[in-house]
This record gives structure tokens, C-alpha cells and sequence, in this order.
């Protein structure tokens, strides 16, 4: 049998053109031509028409058609299936989304909007073009559905490019408190609508720089985005003031408005946050080199060289959360940023003698006597207390001790053993004879005090005891007359107990100092010592410090607290008990103290830290500092 092209056309449905186009890609030629070139088929051709087209119907294309007929070896039939697999769940996949943008499409139409019942073609050509640019996990992201998604041709994006377009027709300054407020709004939806992802939200401000169709079927331009990032400039400027002087405030406006630093602020935070979200440990050198860029980013951003500058910025971070607000900005990555730089750094932990909570405290007075001027807290013992190889690695690693961050940290902890100190002066002064330093640590209150009245009583741990005492002698620090150790387990032996066995008389009045002990401490053991205190003789008092709740704190002091309580953890201290200020006061007047005070920040650094110039003042704090009086 033979039969020419327009006899097989026929009777296989196709074309006589489709069938040229086979002979020309080598897929189907005739057995035989005659002498006039005429295409002659066989069954054979016939044949192999027909598979051609059943494999057409499943899908397959036309090259994996010839290599499978042709039996080439690259072209297994396992292959060619595993290929046409993929292809058709690919398509099932595009199909899927396209499916789940219409159908949010005709949601919206549904909903009444008629400036898009006019303009849904361009809002499907929008969408066309974010197909072409975005990857898929970008694109789901960017349609996704539910309460708090807005997609980028959201009505609400619509309105707000329309007031900007009209602020800057009026020609109203980036500095302006309406060019502010849309830029504060910006931000957010733009948060919103990438789910805080710096990666896409820096696609699609290219899509709208890059398209001149999206520019106008959006409306973004160029010019509008820059205007919104000077706005946006200013509005964090204006928080910022709030806690700056005027002289302050200029030079923060100028580093802020210097376009270099706020563009290179996105590609840093995706750097980190690329690190982070791959599970690379926080001391890894690429990591390191992240944070010291950032470091330096934050002092041509904010303060320069100027240590107080930098000081009350970093406070101002801490106590306005919209000063954190920024795309790709979040609370694991400031996690992940803090823990990165604070590895390392004042938090060794030891196998024996004090805490790494308490030897972090002795290290940060002894880091005061040598870097601080004035000093608050004039400790000459501080250094030697810690030991000869301590000391001197203290000495030759001090440029850690000089960081923003950790001069905050060392002005709470000088100031609360310095509260101590004056409080204990005033005490004797009235005729109180007994002072108990509870959780002493390595506090030199005893021994530089020699010809103090009465006596002094150290609690702690016996470790800890053991440790201070070998570092006493070795230093040949004296011990005085009126010394008295009462080695004390919170948790294990009463208060009570030690200390009559040392020589305490409940009967007469006492001084207690309670620093930087009750967050270890649940809350339990915290309440039966102040019930103790509380029954002791009238006129006692107790300087008590405690944890405020994590949940109360700002949100980068929260980074910040969880980070270290993770730290404390991992060095076998966690933190145990926080408490409410209002709710702590109630519980001091049950157990029986007649009055209580607390200090504010701001009443602290009037009293220590006025009139300073090196940057040494204290922070928002994660503790309170509290006199109850029995």
C-alpha cells in the first residue's frame, strides 16, 4: 500500500503542511519519492504517523517523539516519561497559581472596585510581569491570601500612591509631618505585602524602575520612591528627637539623609539574614565580618566617633519600636546580629569558683577603674580580686570593654554596687551595725572598708567562697576584722540558718544588699528571703534587684534579654523569676516591709552620671533597683 501526502493527510486528520514540517525535522519521511519527487507513504509510515500522534495527545513534545521512535539510548522510554512527568507537573503547578490569581482577581471585582472593573486587563498584565521577574515561592508569597496579606494591586495600595502623588504635586517637603505619615504607612504595607521579605520588596522596586508599564499601571515612579525614603529619613529623625538634644538631632539628620548609607542599610540585613536563614553558626567569619560592617554602618548612620551620641541613639532603638521598623527587619534577626557579636564577649564560663554571672560583674568594675573617668564606683581591688591571669587578660582584651553596648551594661552594674555602697554609709551613719551582701560574688565592699562599724556578712555559694578566698590570699588582700563568710545554697539551706551560724542578730538592724541574685532564684526562694528580711528588726532594708518581665520589655531590649538568658542558660544559670513593679511593691507591703522606693532610670543618671562626656550612662534596662524598708 501507498499512499501520497494528501491521501495520508486526509486520513490521518492533519495537514499537508503539518506533514511537510515532519519530513523536515526528520520525524516522518515518505519510504519512497518519484522520479517527479512526489512523497510516496507505506504502512510502515503509516505506522509510525499513528504512534506520533498518540504520543502527541499525552503530551509529549515533538524532539522527545523522534528520539523515543528513533530508539536513540539517551532517550530510554523511562526518561522520556520521568521528562514529560515533570513537564506536566510543572504545568499543573503554573496552572494552580494562575488558578489562585484569577480567582483573588475576581474576588476583588466581586468586591465593587470599579477603578479595577476597568482596569483588570492591566491588572492581569501586572501580574504578567511579576510572573516574568519573581521566582515561585516569591510569587506565592506575594498572592497569598489571608487577613493580614495585601497584594501589591490592592485597593489600599492604590489609595496611598494616590495621596503620595498628590503631596508631591503640592509640593510638600519629604520633612513635612504629612510626607511622615505616608512614608510610616508605606513602610508597613510594604511589610505586609512581601512578608517582610527584603529580597522581594528589592524586586519589586526594580520591576517598578525597570517596567515602564508597571510605572503606569501602578503609578510608582523613580521619583516617588526616593521621596518616600527621605520621608521615611525624616519620620525616624522626628522619634529619634525625642530623646536627643538639638545639637544632637542635626547631626543625626545629616548622617540619616546621606542617601549612601541608607542604601546600603537593605543589602546588608539580606546578607545577615541569607546567613542566618542557611543555619550559619553566629561565630563563623563571614558572619563576624557581617556584624563588623554593620557596627560601622550604624556610626556613619547615626553618631560618628561621638560615644554619647551613640549611647542615647542605641537607648532610643531600645525604647521606640518603630525605629526598628524597616523591610527584612525582625526580632530573629536582631537575635541572630546580637548573639553574633556578643560571642566571645564577657561570657566564659568556668568550671569552678563564681558564676559567669558574677565574674562578668568583676569584670566590668575592673574594666571601670581603667577606662572610665570619673570613676563612680572607686574599687582599687577590683583588678586583683579577679586574679593575676584574669587581670591580665582583661587588660589586654579591654577594646571589647569600650563598645557602646557594653558601657551601657557596666554603668548599671557600677552604679547598683555604688547604690549599695551609699546606702550602707547612710545606714551606719543612723547606727546600723550589720550589713549582709547576699550573692556577694566577688564584691570588695568588706575589704575596702576596713574600719567599717559592726559587721559585714558575705553569702554565697562555697565554690564561689573557696574561688574569692584562694584569689584574696594570693593577691594578699586582707580580710578584716569584720568580715563574716556564710557559704549559703538559696535553694538548699535557709538564710536563717547560715546566718545565725555566722553570728547574725535578727534582733538588731541590718543592711541588705540583693544584686543581680533573684532572676536566678524562682520566685518561691526570692519571697522566703524577703519574708526573713521582713522579720528582722525594724529599721532593716534590703536593696533589691530583680528582672523585669520579658514580655514588658521594648522589643529590641526583649532581643537582647533573650539572647543573654540563653547564654546564662547555657552556662548552667537560667533565669528563673521576673517581676512586675506594681505587682513586686503589693508583695512587699504583704510580707511586712513598711515602704519601698524604687529608682528610675533617668533619677539614676542624674544622681551618678551627670555632665558626663565619655558615653557612660544606663540604658533601657531589663531590671529595677528597689529600697524596701522593714
Amino acid at each position: 500500500m501507498q499512499l501520497k501526502i494528501g491521501e495520508l493527510a486526509k486520513r490521518a486528520g492533519l495537514s499537508v503542511r503539518a506533514l511537510h514540517h515532519y519530513d523536515a525535522i526528520g520525524l516522518l519521511s515518505p519510504s519512497q519519492r518519484t522520479d517527479g519527487g512526489a512523497r510516496l507513504y507505506r504502512r510502515g509510515d503509516l505506522i509510525r504517523l499513528h504512534r506520533i500522534e498518540a504520543l502527541k495527545r499525552f503530551g509529549y513534545s515533538l524532539p522527545d517523539i523522534k528520539a523515543s521512535l528513533d530508539d536513540q539510548p539517551a532517550s530510554a522510554p523511562i526518561n522520556i516519561l520521568h521528562r514529560q512527568i515533570a513537564e506536566l507537573d510543572a504545568q499543573a503547578s503554573r496552572a494552580q497559581r494562575l488558578s489562585r490569581h484569577l480567582r483573588r482577581l475576581a474576588k476583588m471585582l466581586a468586591a465593587g472596585s470599579e477603578t479595577l472593573a476597568i482596569d483588570w486587563l492591566n491588572t492581569l498584565e501586572l501580574m504578567s510581569m511579576y510572573q516574568k521577574h519573581l521566582n515561585e515561592n516569591e510569587l506565592d508569597t506575594l498572592f497569598a491570601t489571608g487577613p493580614d496579606a495585601i497584594a501589591p494591586m490592592d485597593p489600599i495600595w492604590d489609595e496611598l500612591v494616590v495621596e503620595v502623588h498628590s503631596a508631591m504635586r503640592e509640593g510638600l517637603s519629604s520633612e513635612s509631618s504629612v510626607a511622615q505619615e505616608l512614608a510610616w504607612r508605606w513602610v508597613r504595607l510594604m511589610t505586609r505585602t512581601t512578608n517582610n521579605d527584603p529580597a522581594l520588596a528589592y524586586k519589586l522596586m526594580k520591576i517598578q524602575t525597570a517596567e515602564p508599564r508597571a510605572q503606569q499601571i501602578v503609578g510608582i515612579t523613580a521619583e516617588m520612591l526616593v521621596w518616600i525614603d527621605e520621608s521615611f529619613a525624616h519620620a525616624r529623625c522626628t522619634l529619634l528627637g525625642k530623646h536627643l538634644n538639638p545639637a544632637q538631632m542635626e547631626e543625626v539628620r545629616r548622617r540619616q539623609l546621606n542617601e549612601k548609607n541608607r542604601r546600603e542599610w537593605p543589602t546588608l540585613a539580606l546578607e545577615l539574614r541569607a546567613h542566618m536563614q542557611a543555619g550559619v553558626e553566629a561565630d563563623a567569619a563571614p558572619v563576624q565580618a557581617l556584624v563588623e560592617r554593620w557596627q560601622q554602618l550604624f556610626r556613619e548612620s547615626f553618631c560618628g566617633d561621638d560615644v554619647v551620641l551613640e549611647v542615647h541613639v542605641r537607648d532610643a532603638l531600645n525604647q521606640e519600636p518603630d525605629l526598628q521598623l524597616g523591610v527584612g527587619l525582625d526580632e530573629a534577626l536582631l537575635a541572630y546580629l546580637h548573639k553574633a557579636h556578643i560571642v566571645g564577649h564577657d561570657l566564659t564560663p568556668i568550671d569552678a569558683g563564681p558564676k559567669p554571672s558574677a565574674l562578668i560583674v568583676a569584670r566590668q568594675r575592673a574594666a571601670h577603674q581603667l577606662l572610665d573617668r570619673p570613676l563612680v564606683l572607686d574599687d582599687p581591688l577590683a583588678l586583683a580580686v579577679l586574679g593575676k591571669a584574669e587581670a591580665q587578660d582583661l587588660r589586654n582584651g579591654l577594646d571589647r570593654f569600650r563598645h557602646p553596648m557594653s558601657k551601657c551594661r557596666r554603668s548599671a552594674l557600677v552604679v547598683r554596687s555604688r547604690l549599695a555602697d551609699d546606702i550602707w554609709t547612710e545606714a551606719a551613719e543612723r547606727g546600723v551595725r550589720q550589713y549582709v551582701v547576699l550573692g556577694a560574688g566577688l564584691d570588695t565592699t568588706a575589704y575596702r572598708q576596713h574600719d567599717t562599724p559592726g559587721s559585714i556578712f558575705e553569702v554565697d555559694l562555697p565554690a564561689t567562697q573557696e574561688w574569692k578566698r584562694a584569689h584574696l590570699n594570693e593577691a594578699d588582700i586582707r580580710l578584716p576584722q569584720s568580715l563574716r563568710f556564710v557559704p549559703v545554697d538559696f535553694e538548699r539551706v535557709s538564710l536563717d540558718e547560715g546566718l545565725t551560724r555566722a553570728g547574725f542578730d535578727p534582733l538588731e538592724p541590718a543592711f541588705f544588699s540583693w544584686l543581680g541574685v533573684t532572676m536566678y532564684l524562682d520566685e518561691a526562694a526570692v519571697a522566703d528571703t524577703l519574708r526573713f528580711i521582713a522579720r528582722c528588726a525594724r529599721g532593716s532594708a534590703v536593696l533589691l534587684e530583680y528582672a523585669l518581665p520579658v514580655s514588658s520589655l521594648p522589643p529590641m531590649m526583649r532581643v537582647f534579654v533573650e539572647q543573654l538568658m540563653a547564654q546564662f542558660a547555657e552556662g548552667g544559670e537560667p533565669w528563673k523569676s521576673a517581676f512586675d513593679p506594681a505587682e513586686l511593691a503589693q508583695m512587699l507591703v504583704t510580707l511586712g516591709f513598711s515602704s519601698s522606693h524604687t529608682w528610675t532610670i533617668d533619677q539614676l543618671n542624674q544622681r551618678y552620671f551627670a555632665n558626663r562626656s565619655d558615653g557612660l550612662q544606663i540604658g533601657t534596662t531589663p531590671s529595677r533597683l528597689t529600697l524596701a524598708t522593714v
